[in-house]
């Protein structure tokens, strides 16, 4: 499935949301020292700074399993969000990643989720699922029934699991550089696929190719939670993802490079040193994922998702120590292993007010832990300032304070994009300015399939501008979305009738546009289906 296609399953009834650029909201989650919610807490007893300078809090209410318990903020921020009037609902996204799973870890995260569904998705809590395997696969679009996540989970455990390979190329790998520095490898290894007369520079060539394969994995695997992000903005109430791995390595291959190292020191392999080759552990540096990590807790940070994620392989022994690693030559760091397999993670939960939890083998407790913290929680409204946010309990240092660490409102033209993506999926219709869109049959000219569009609509009489901007995008039957175009469209006699021709593939799309009134800021969002299917 095409990764921006994660849309077409998300048909959860979507609500105009109003972005007031005077406020920015805080959502912010205060612990107890066993990591328990903490409620019942009021206005005065936060503090907030923003770039190291307290700001007043001008707006405040809590919300407890979605019922927002302050009624002083609760009116006009349902209206808002457009739910219930004494709620705020959580839309949840669980995102199973396959690729850093083995099948014990993913046997026990499967059972756990079935568990965690059953009690808790329903009218406060939406939920959809989705199985990462390097590309997108969503198994259900968001709802508050249960019994369809439930099925796919299921299925999910039957179906055919290879589990990660990392594991064993790591070993292999392990295998290669102690039969080079250590044996000279008179003879071809079969095992190993080692040919006979290779050096230590052959050898720490692959392991760069190693990290150089891992370091694209994290790539991969970034790149499709940002698109799950991006594509989750555009939903309304509490935004969580929740990422299920056994971890993501923030410097790809670090402790291979590290085991090289000390094994090298320990070879006698002074007559092998190559001056012209640098065969040591700084290689490491160039595969650093540390940016795109930070390009992740950014797009979430901006979209307001809060990113939860555990280590689904639980308590962790010492690698190194264990009986299968005895004939290892070189030593191999367990603790650099573990901390570089959470601490991107670590990064991305703090700085979008989410969590990271290690060390626990009990999944169950560790979801209820994360889900009191997405569903008791503290809205603070503040007027906006560029710097980092720091939001403190005042005369409680005992209490732990989970906020994001940065919120950068999306721009104008950014929020218009996400919309018009959402409605190109949710096909509502909403048409403030009385727009009028109407495509002509597709027709087949000089070996083109081309659409004609007719745009058509009058002068709004309040705030009336010079001209409406227009952004439309466009998804194929293969699930391809298109870029989003944007035109400005100037009013001529108090209207404008416009046409404009479209080159489609000889298939089914939908078209979704958005016409914005850049003075009112008051926008239609419109559908069509185009059938390019008359050109094949």
């Amino acid at each position: 499935m095409h990764m921006r296609s994660l849309l077409l399953l998300l048909l959860l009834a979507q609500t105009r949301e109003t972005i007031d650029v005077r406020v920015t909201e805080l959502e912010v989650t205060v612990l107890d020292h066993s990591g328990r919610a903490v409620d019942g807490l009021q206005r005065g007893d936060f503090e907030v700074r923003i770039g190291g300078k307290a700001v007043p809090v001008t707006n405040f209410f809590a919300v407890r399993n979605g019922a927002i318990l302050d009624e002083e903020r609760a009116s006009s921020t349902t209206r808002e969000l457009g739910a219930a009037q004494t709620s705020i609902p959580t839309t949840l996204v669980i995102f199973i990643d396959e690729t850093t799973l083995r099948h014990g870890s993913r046997h026990r995260a499967l059972e756990a989720l079935e568990r965690y569904v059953a009690a808790n998705v329903g009218p406060m809590t939406t939920a959809t699922l989705i199985r990462y395997n390097n590309q997108l696969d969503v198994r259900t679009r968001p709802t508050e029934k249960p019994g369809y996540i439930l099925a796919e989970l299921d299925k999910l455990e039957r179906e055919t699991f290879a589990g990660a390979e990392k594991d064993r190329e790591r070993e292999t790998m392990i295998q290669e550089i102690d039969a080079i520095l250590f044996s000279g490898l008179k003879e071809a290894s079969p095992t190993s696929g080692m040919v006979a007369g290779e050096s230590p520079d052959t050898i720490f060539y692959r392991l760069v190719k190693y990290g150089e394969k891992r370091a694209t994995e994290v790539d991969r695997t970034l790149g499709a939670l940002e698109n799950a992000i991006d594509l989750i903005s555009g939903f309304a109430g509490r935004k969580v993802l929740l990422y299920v791995s056994e971890g993501l390595p923030q410097q790809p291959a670090a402790e291979l490079f590290e085991y090289w190292d000390d094994a090298y020191r320990k070879s006698n392999q002074q007559l092998w040193r190559n001056e012209l080759v640098h065969l040591d552990s700084s290689q490491v540096m160039r595969l650093d994922r540390t940016q795109q990590f930070q390009r992740v807790a950014n797009t979430a940070s901006k979209a307001r998702v809060a990113i939860y994620s555990f280590d689904a392989g639980g308590v962790r022994g010492y690698e190194g120590l264990s009986a299968e690693n005895q004939t290892m030559q070189g030593r191999m760091n367990a603790t650099l292993a573990q901390a570089n397999q959470r601490g991107g993670l670590q990064f991305v939960a703090q700085e979008t007010g989410g969590r990271y939890i290690a060390n626990e083998n009990d999944v169950d407790k560790v979801l209820a832990l994360m889900s009191e913290q997405f569903t008791t929680w503290y809205s603070i409204g503040v007027h906006p300032r560029k710097g980092d946010i720091e939001v403190n309990v005042k005369g409680r240092p005992e209490l732990r304070v989970i906020a994001a660490r940065r919120r950068a409102p999306r721009t104008r033209d950014e929020e218009i994009e996400q919309s018009v993506r959402t409605h190109l999926y949710t096909r509502t219709t909403e048409n403030p300015l009385n727009a009028n869109v109407e495509l002509e049959p597709a027709m087949k000219i000089d070996g083109q399939c081309l659409v004609n569009v007719k745009l058509a609509m009058a002068k709004p009489q309040q705030l009336a501008p010079d001209a409406v901007e227009v952004a439309f995008v466009m998804l194929n039957e293969r699930n391809d979305e298109s870029e989003v175009h944007r035109v400005k469209l100037p009013f001529e006699s108090e209207r404008i009738a416009h046409a404009m021709t479209l080159r489609v593939q000889p298939q089914r799309h939908v078209l979704s546009m958005a016409i914005t009134n850049p003075v009112s800021g008051e926008a239609s969002y419109l559908q069509r289906d185009v059938d390019g299917t008359v050109c094949r």
